[in-house]
């Protein structure tokens, strides 16, 4: 799948000038996490740090979690055990960009593969991460009739239409209301299976890690997603 992007789009939700209250906050809430990712990033130990600095474990503990606020005395003698200046330490978070508005109306269609691809994330979002929509005619004919392999992952969700997908040696359909996820080196087919187009919206990353919960967390939705399309897998399954 290629990256698509569009540059024809609207920005929404410029930040905006913050009150001085609020910017002291927002400094002053984010010492904590600074102040762990200085120590991390000289590899000191909690201990160390404690020691250079002249506090306790456990205070400098509540400190990185935020439990707690330090003191301006206590603020110079954590820079001067870390070895950083003070400012570094209150340097303000960076205010976010505008969001984007996509006006399907107006995003232009491309073709490509006997396929017509609409994009909907603007070249400046996030890299490797595109969002399509993409319409599989029906009368469409795949005269290589090729399976794909590439890099990242791809979520897709059904608009219109039926869609047989194949994933490694199992195949399913897919109708409107459906999504599936799956690690895009997994070798896959698209083929219409309805009399009218078939309509998806597809997210890709490229590359792209993909969390899937700690051990003791699972995903909130796991027990009811089926796994689908195994590599080695024998036979082939169709819903």
């Amino acid at each position: 799948m290629p990256v698509w992007y569009i540059d024809d789009m609207e920005t929404l939700g410029a930040a905006g000038d913050r009150p001085a209250e609020d910017r002291v906050g927002r400094v002053i809430s984010g010492l904590g996490a600074k102040i762990r990712r200085a120590r991390r990033g000289r590899d000191m130990t909690l201990e160390a740090l404690a020691e250079a600095s002249g506090t306790s474990v456990a205070h400098l503990s509540r400190l990185e979690s935020g439990e707690r606020q330090p003191s301006l005395d206590g603020l110079l003698r954590l820079a001067f055990g870390l070895g950083v200046p003070l400012d570094e330490l209150f340097e303000e978070p960076g205010e976010p960009g505008p969001g984007t508005v996509v006006r399907g109306a107006e995003a232009p269609f491309y073709e490509s593969w006997a396929l017509r691809f609409q994009p909907l994330m603007p070249e400046a979002g996030p890299e490797g991460l595109t969002a399509v929509k993409v319409v599989f005619p029906a009368d469409r004919v795949d005269t290589e009739h090729r399976d794909h392999e590439h890099g990242g992952q791809e979520w897709l969700y059904m608009l219109k239409g039926r869609l047989r997908l194949t994933l490694g040696n199992e195949r399913t359909v897919l109708e409107p209301g459906d999504a599936a996820f799956f690690d895009a080196r997994l070798r896959h087919r698209f083929e219409v299976f309805s009399e009218e187009d078939a309509e998806v919206l597809m997210v890709s990353c490229v590359p792209c890690t993909h969390v899937g919960g700690s051990p003791g967390h699972p995903h909130p939705f796991k027990a009811d997603h089926r796994g689908f399309g195994r590599v080695d897998a024998g036979g082939r399954r169709e819903t």
